[in-house]
């Protein structure tokens, strides 16, 4: 039983979930448009970009994924609380209006001089 749950786990492709591309200062070097190449010579049927306290590359690589017949899942890394780093991915439309509004918040009001979000406005914007 356990070979087989492992041999039906090992078929399952992955999909990386946090990636952080050019937009995503000092800690990403890969553009858009070679990710998405790189995805679809490696047949990765989806892919998440999360860059750090922003969506600057959302539309482009939503934009390019799409073209490849390649899932762009969209997301971000914001500081919480401080302490911690979340990536939050989008699930829907209504997701991705709510990540839009936790990143602007983030620049506009953070804490103690960094960009962040606070348990409140992430638990006011968690939909989707």
């Amino acid at each position: 039983m356990t070979i087989l749950a492992t041999v039906a786990v090992m078929s399952q492709q992955f999909i990386h979930l946090h990636l952080h591309s050019a937009y995503s200062l000092a800690e990403g070097a890969i553009k858009v448009k070679d990710l998405v190449k790189m995805c679809a010579k490696n047949n990765m049927a989806a892919v998440a970009v999360t860059d750090t306290n922003n969506l600057f590359g959302a539309m482009e690589f939503a934009l390019e994924a799409s073209k490849s017949g390649i899932q762009p899942i969209l997301g971000c890394q914001l500081a919480f609380e401080s302490n911690y780093q979340l990536v939050l991915l989008v699930q829907s439309e209504k997701g991705f209006r709510n990540l839009c509004k936790l990143v602007s918040d983030a620049h506009l009001e953070g804490f103690e001089e960094t960009v962040g979000i606070d348990p409140e406005n992430l638990k006011n914007h968690s939909e989707g």
